[in-house]
């Protein structure tokens, strides 16, 4: 392999805390499979910009969103070599990213990698915002210089359906599931304007329901062979680790703050959000479970 080929990355989509974690997991027991979980460096040394969460995030003027306008050549060859030496060092071909800041970035990943595909794994918005609650009482999610949320606050208000939502979030379930309504509508109408067979949605809940079903899915999708490896993966270290709101009545607050979407989401057995075209539905099954996030 040459250091700067790199050929059709896939990069995974949704919201943090949506199962990107559990999934990426997941697809790195594929023999075939580079698993890149959140290489943040990877990025910032070609792009010092896309830093957000670092304390050098200021100094190099970190910003949440990127366009098409954004990508730079000497950048970019930069940045493809680094994943391609990535994908020498591990010797399996198919190169699998999770970055959930990607959710933001998509036109510009597209500018890159033109030929790049992409799994968006979508789970309930009311389940998102709790467990981003929970992280950041932790101290592990909004830091408290809130460079991060004043990034995401300055986002929302840059768009005229989202510009007084902001003002609203006061606890960090609000702001959690702010997030999800941004971060989720930025993927589901950048996929929609796509070819079909360039992405894969997949349910949080449709995985949790049916985890053996859903990595058929996703190795169908990947042109890849089932593996025992995924299997006992599945079966060992895989478990739901929160109670579901699938089904949830919604408060008038919650509405408001995660749009149309947030209903969508909630709706039990819904297997998609992205609207474009038909994808064949994973039923949920009464078998063992999956998850965490």
């Amino acid at each position: 392999m040459r250091t700067s080929s790199i050929e059709s990355p896939v990069f995974i989509l949704g919201c943090g805390r949506s199962g990107t974690t559990i999934l990426g997991n997941l697809l790195a027991q594929h023999p075939s499979v580079t698993y890149l979980h959140e290489h943040r460096p990877l990025w910032t040394s070609a792009y010092p910009e896309t830093d957000i969460w670092s304390e050098h995030a200021i100094t190099r003027r970190g910003k949440l969103a990127f366009t098409e306008s954004d990508v730079n050549p000497r950048k970019t060859r930069a940045l493809r070599k680094l994943f391609a030496l990535e994908l020498q060092k591990s010797r399996r071909p198919i190169l699998v990213e999770k970055l959930p800041i990607n959710n933001f970035r998509l036109p510009f990943i597209r500018g890159m990698f033109p030929d790049c595909r992409f799994i968006h794994i979508w789970r309930n918005g009311l389940e998102v915002a709790r467990s981003i609650e929970t992280m950041s009482l932790q101290g592990r999610w909004f830091r408290p210089d809130q460079y991060r949320w004043n990034m995401l606050a300055e986002y929302a208000q840059s768009m005229p359906e989202t510009a007084p939502v902001p003002a609203l979030c006061q606890s960090y379930y609000e702001k959690g599931l702010l997030e999800w309504r941004v971060s989720t509508q930025a993927v589901t109408s950048f996929l929609g304007r796509l070819p079909q067979d360039n992405w894969l949605e997949v349910s949080y809940s449709a995985f949790v329901a049916d985890p053996l079903g859903t990595s058929e899915r996703l190795t169908d999708f990947l042109h890849l062979t089932p593996e025992q490896t995924v299997r006992d993966f599945i079966q060992q270290n895989v478990r739901r680790c929160s109670e579901s709101r699938d089904g949830a009545e919604l408060t008038q607050l919650e509405l408001v703050i995660g749009g149309p979407l947030l209903e969508q989401s909630a709706k039990p057995l819904r297997s998609r959000l992205t609207t474009s075209g038909d994808r064949k539905s994973v039923p949920r099954h009464s078998g063992g479970e999956v998850a965490c996030d």
